[in-house]
């Protein structure tokens, strides 16, 4: 059985890739960082691209502009502010030193060593990346060449007056008189306004952590791979750097062995991969796969491969595996970097060996984390009417309770009596708060994703969280129940008479016409079968959603319909890259297939209950589905309803992202996993336009290596995915797209969707049109 169950996670969770997401600061759309006045360019905002560079950079000094009254000149001594103070002398920050001048701003440049470093530091004759061909920065620094030397003379020409001062910067605080101050490393200050941080990945190299990587003959920058020609060198890495550096060894005549840890090349650029193969081909290069070095000893280096372990000859060794951000110095300065908890262990070994890395944690995030968590209980404690608050505010006849004696002055069947007598429920006011906030931050949402995707996706959401989920149950259906304009049958059997029901009748239960089971248990779980119900739920859950799924996903039903759904795409839309990625987060995947699994058994009960009233199996439901136990309500009832999908499904909101209860615990999107194995919909990648920035991945809510996908131009095939669009929308080079694919053989597409999510390609077409037009005013 064990076997049994282990293959069933793999086909239905495990098996999918769970690619990390880099801290990096987070930014909004103007690269504002989350303390004010600080701006963040360059490839730190998220972008690793040339241009990309140059425009952040450009565009983030016309935002300080906007804010700003122009002070040209420089300040006259130390204690006077610049207007802006740009920290990095690379492309972006020679960009916003440009854009400052033109803005009529004062400004310098704080540069620790020498400008354009990273590019400097470049291999000799490096290739240079300048996508998209037709997009032109903003701002005056603009690039043409295509080989690292020119490049260089390029910027440099562009550059060569502008202020600068050396030094590196420890962190920046907030002055007394509310100027920014950045602390430099030998103690002095620079003062300004506003302080754009330009300072690229300029943290420590990345290590393998491997005995040997300290020796001399270890590096982890190329410059010139003529130096090395007839020597045994080896290259460890898989991307760009790495096959750009191997290239350049096998072609200045080295002996080249490349270690890589993958089965096949997705991160570096498909030239890149072309000539890596060429030159494996024409033996001027070996390639080892699925490797890992062990150890790096003198003129040797131990590697280790599926097949056993081999020791190459390496007289040199280039470490080629990227560095870490600089995310000490934003911790310092406070600028909070994307889903940072803190300097956290890497192991339960460590976390149980001392307490000392308590210190590392990130509280003041922990303390903002633990007190929304404890609003939430609150909430839901005060909403569900078996919540300890709910019955402390009813018995004390608090608000909203003593709006009862208000309704029961004005005719109960009056549009006013009918809203009163809601509004004395606390389950109204949550409502209402739900589907205001779905409205308001929905319209943020359109206004800042601007695709016809985000808009309609988002105005059906708003839709039917307004009119089918709060008015039809709050008001429109008391209303019309109460003047006799609906059928007794349908009464009667949609929404039973009750004593304890807010209007005499039980219309709460019209949430089942949107929330299907078991999202949404309650229209089957009863003590009588409620036989409207059941077919309506049967039909929802075994025929609409599954034929939805097969051609849409399961976005279809989570991206498009679900209340769940509607507030993380809105209220949680800004949120959306904190939801934990990799290895680990997929396993928790399977919590869902649980709790599932319990409301099959619960319903089988129900099911039995039914046939025998009184029988072990009405008791077997009842202690399952209401029990308490030590007095504790540890049934699916409140634990998994109230708990699960309430107090911690919001409670981490602002921290996990908003997906977290419908990634990982929701029985529908579990049930809902097992049909979009079979389905059509995919989403599709160009692998030619994608640069591996990551991007994509870091901002799926659901946790899915969407990059992983992209650089291999494989159709994304992951069931979690929701249609959200955000990796779509998001992509700077247009790489993705909705599609559908013969589930058979993937490479055949069968359609791609009209509805256009993709901004880049948005721009494109405007672009185009644009050229269009030009050309027939020419004509």
């Amino acid at each position: 059985m064990l076997g049994y169950l282990k293959q069933y996670a793999n086909w239905l969770h495990l098996q999918y890739p769970g690619g990390e997401v880099e801290r990096l600061p987070r930014v909004d759309a103007h690269y504002r960082s989350s303390m004010e006045g600080v701006y963040v360019v360059g490839d730190l905002a998220g972008v690793p691209l040339l241009k990309f560079s140059l425009d952040s950079g450009a565009k983030a000094v016309r935002h300080v502009a906007d804010d700003l009254d122009p002070q040209p000149e420089a300040p006259a001594d130390d204690d006077s502010p610049y207007d802006v103070v740009i920290l990095g002398g690379g492309a972006s920050g020679m960009a916003a030193a440009r854009e400052a001048e033109a803005q009529g701003l004062s400004y310098v440049v704080v540069e620790a060593s020498r400008s354009f470093a990273t590019i400097k530091d470049f291999q000799r004759g490096k290739p240079i990346y300048r996508y998209p061909e037709k997009m032109q920065p903003a701002g005056d620094v603009q690039v043409t060449a295509d080989k690292k030397e020119p490049l260089v003379e390029e910027l440099e020409a562009q550059a060569e007056d502008v202020t600068r001062r050396e030094g590196t910067a420890e962190r920046v605080r907030r002055a007394s008189d509310g100027t920014l101050a950045v602390k430099l490393e030998d103690g002095g200050f620079v003062r300004g306004q506003r302080v754009i941080v330009a300072i690229g990945r300029s943290g420590n190299f990345r290590q393998l952590d491997v005995p040997g990587e300290e020796r001399d003959h270890v590096h982890h920058r190329l410059a010139d791979p003529g130096a090395h020609a007839d020597e045994d060198t080896l290259v460890v890495g898989g991307g760009d750097s790495a096959a750009e550096a191997a290239i350049g060894l096998a072609e200045a005549g080295a002996r080249v062995v490349l270690s890589y840890r993958g089965e096949t090349f997705t991160r570096p650029k498909p030239e890149n991969t072309e000539r890596l193969l060429e030159l494996e081909d024409n033996d001027q290069l070996r390639i080892i796969r699925e490797s890992e070095v062990t150890e790096i000893r003198k003129e040797k280096a131990n590697l280790t491969m599926p097949g056993g372990e081999e020791t190459v000859t390496a007289s040199e060794v280039y470490l080629m595996i990227g560095r870490e951000p600089p995310l000490g110095f934003f911790r310092r300065s406070g600028i909070a970097l994307r889903n940072d908890w803190g300097e956290t262990p890497d192991s339960w070994r460590e976390a149980l060996s001392g307490t000392d890395w308590l210190r590392g944690l990130n509280w003041s995030r922990i303390s903002a984390f633990a007190t929304f968590f404890v609003f939430m209980w609150a909430v839901f404690s005060w909403k569900n009417g078996s919540g300890m608050l709910y019955d402390w505010a009813k018995t004390a006849g608090t608000f909203p309770f003593w709006l009862s004696e208000w309704a029961a002055s004005v005719p109960n069947d009056s549009l006013a009596g009918i809203t009163l007598t809601s509004a004395s429920s606390p389950g109204f006011y949550y409502t209402l708060a739900y589907s205001v906030i779905v409205v308001v931050f929905g319209w943020k949402r359109i206004r800042r994703r601007k695709t016809p995707y985000v808009r309609w996706q988002t105005v059906t959401l708003a839709a039917i969280q307004v009119l089918p989920l709060f008015l039809l149950p709050e008001i429109i259906l008391p209303y019309l129940g109460k003047h006799g304009l609906l059928p007794q049958a349908m009464l009667d059997g949609l929404f039973p008479a009750s004593e304890w029901a807010t209007h005499g009748r039980e219309y709460w239960r019209a949430y089942g016409f949107i929330l299907a089971w078991p999202l949404s248990v309650y229209n089957v779980f009863t003590s009588e079968p409620l036989w409207w119900w059941l077919a309506i739920c049967f039909v929802q859950t075994f025929v609409l959603i599954p034929g939805m799924i097969y051609y849409w996903g399961k976005g279809a039903y989570c991206g498009w319909i679900c209340s769940c759904g509607a507030l993380a795409e809105t209220l949680g839309d800004q949120h959306r890259d904190k939801m934990p990625h990799g290895e680990a987060a997929n396993k928790l995947n399977l919590a869902g297939q649980v709790i599932l699994g319990l409301v099959f058994l619960l319903l089988f009960f129900r099911i039995a209950g039914w046939i025998w009233p009184g029988s072990t199996f009405d008791m077997l439901f009842d202690a399952g589905m209401y029990g308490k136990y030590l007095g504790l309500k540890l049934n699916y009832s409140w634990m998994v309803d109230v708990v699960l999908a309430g107090m911690v499904g919001y409670g981490v909101y602002f921290w996990l992202s908003g997906r977290f209860w419908c990634r990982f615990f929701c029985p529908l999107a579990a049930l809902m996993h097992i049909y979009a194995k079979f389905s059509r919909f995919r989403i599709l990648a160009d692998k030619k336009k994608c640069i591996s920035c990551n991007v994509c991945t870091s901002v799926c809510h659901q946790g899915i290596d969407v990059m992983h996908y992209a650089q291999r131009g494989d159709a994304m095939d992951d069931p979690q995915c929701v249609r959200c669009s955000a990796c779509v929308q998001s992509c700077p080079t247009g790489v993705l797209s909705f599609g559908q694919v013969d589930p058979q053989n993937e490479d055949v597409v069968i359609t791609t969707d009209e509805l256009e999510a993709s901004l880049a390609r948005l721009e494109e077409t405007d672009d185009r049109a644009e050229e269009r037009e030009a050309q027939g005013r020419e004509a």
